[in-house]
């Protein structure tokens, strides 16, 4: 399933992480994979500890970045949707 703008999501809560120099490292023990999130990545792995819509996200990276909405709009929606490929993100009416 495409995420979309409005799409409200969350983190899968029970995932282990670990902080290695400036990323975050995200191991998915059921799938047998982890990830590896730069800064912008661990920011936005930060924020989705709580339900959030997708624009409002984007909105608040915007602001926080002082970057182009378009931009990051174009660029963070691609990477939940990987996230979401990857099962550490699902939407909030999956939790």
């Amino acid at each position: 399933m495409n995420l979309e703008l409005n799409t409200r999501i969350v983190r899968i809560a029970d995932l282990m992480t670990t902080s290695v120099d400036k990323e975050i490292i995200i191991m998915n023990l059921a799938k047998n994979n982890y990830v590896a999130l730069d800064d912008i990545g661990r920011r936005i792995w930060a924020i989705l500890e709580n339900p959030c819509r997708i624009d409002e996200l984007c909105q608040q990276l915007s602001q926080e970045y002082k970057t182009d909405l378009a931009q990051v709009t174009a660029d963070v929606l691609p990477f939940l949707n990987e996230l979401q490929a990857e099962g550490l993100v699902c939407t909030a009416d999956e939790v």
